[in-house]
């Protein structure tokens, strides 16, 4: 998968960063520098328990290898249906990152565990995979895209301000270290013309639409980092030469137009001013530090790093695009209705068929897209 190579090049850089700063700090022993590793630290002291729900997909490996290379925190305990992979895969994860429980459930995980991971493939269980977490005050995080439907992103809502929980989630790359200080240019300029997002996703199919929210989400979720929250209304304007081109549209800001399909770089934004284009390329960092020293600061703060309503914006500006294709129109957010939404189990299912192809299947299979 794309992601795994980013994260996965996340880790190795932020590795390579903490063995510089050891080698530049005096007075510690050439041991003492190469077991340097970052740190989180839990309120209270102890260990930051975690909790995993799914191993679906290489996004499980990510944070088990990225929890394997900071103190102060453990995978304590996993979750797998077996959508994508059996038993096999559970005993091979536990036995590879440590882990001390296998549960049957998040309900039985909850009590166990200090903040928790909802990564399953299949997006209609996202919210009921971190609902016990949310009704225990525990930090949760939930993978992209955090909900693939409008009655899920209500129901999230709804949870979040009834419980007052810290839920975070969405794409990592809002974590990438250079975006900070483009945003805070980027919003504060007066010559903005238009921003373009070019998100890179795996399928390019013009009729596969949920592959748009699966991979899509990263672009989405970059714009509107950048944006901010106050989309109206979507577009959706055009697929060509794999290309899915979508207007977004804001009445007091400039037009944003995501490119999704083929990109020269995972995620790009390129903000045309008045007088020149400025691109934006997000760097690798190592995100699961930064999130895991968030939600541990949540267990007292019960405040996410952000509003949840910014990613569930950014999964309802994509439910806009796939019904603003079905109509023709434009489609406003406010109009969305509780059947509007992508197929999570659909995806899962045809995810999970893919996954067990061979590689020439595999091969055999982007060949034939269209």
């Amino acid at each position: 998968m794309q992601r795994r190579q980013f994260l996965s090049g996340q880790l190795t850089a932020a590795i390579s960063a903490a063995a510089l700063v050891s080698a530049l700090t005096p007075g510690r022993s050439s041991a003492q520098q190469s077991a340097a590793k970052p740190r989180v630290a839990r309120p209270g002291g102890g260990v930051l328990k975690v909790g995993l729900i799914e191993l679906d997909t290489s996004h499980a490996d990510s944070l088990g290898q990225a929890i394997k290379g900071i103190e102060g925190v453990e995978l304590t305990a996993v979750t797998n249906r077996g959508l994508v992979y059996g038993k096999e895969r559970t005993d091979k994860f536990t036995a590879d990152y440590g882990v001390k429980k296998v549960c049957a459930s998040p309900e039985e995980m909850a009590p166990l565990v200090d903040v928790a991971f909802a990564i399953g493939v299949n997006w209609d269980n996202h919210v009921a995979d971190a609902e016990p977490f949310i009704k225990a005050g525990k930090p949760v995080f939930i993978d992209k895209p955090v909900v693939g439907s409008e009655a899920e992103a209500r129901r999230l809502l709804d949870l979040a301000v009834k419980y007052r929980s810290a839920v975070f989630g969405g794409s990592t790359y809002r974590y990438a270290p250079n975006l900070a200080p483009f945003k805070a240019d980027f919003q504060k300029r007066r010559d903005r013309v238009t921003l373009t997002v070019y998100g890179k996703i795996n399928s390019h199919s013009r009729t596969d639409m949920l592959d748009l929210i699966y991979y899509g989400i990263h672009g989405t979720e970059l714009m509107q980092e950048l944006m901010g929250l106050g989309a109206v209304s979507v577009s959706y304007l055009d697929f060509y030469r794999k290309q899915h081109v979508i207007h977004v549209h804001y009445d007091d800001r400039p037009p944003v137009i995501l490119m999704l399909g083929w990109a020269r770089n995972q995620n790009e934004a390129v903000l045309l001013t008045d007088r020149e284009l400025v691109s934006f390329v997000p760097e690798e960092g190592n995100p699961y530090v930064e999130i895991l020293s968030r939600m541990a600061a949540a267990l007292e703060t019960r405040r996410p790093d952000r509003l949840i309503t910014e990613p569930v914006e950014a999964c309802r500006i994509l439910i806009a695009a796939a019904k603003s294709r079905t109509l023709g129109r434009a489609v406003a957010l406010a109009e969305l209705t509780v059947d509007d939404g992508f197929d999570g189990e659909k995806f899962g299912l045809e995810y999970s068929r893919f996954r067990n192809l061979t590689n020439e299947e595999q091969q055999g299979w982007r060949d034939s897209e269209h």
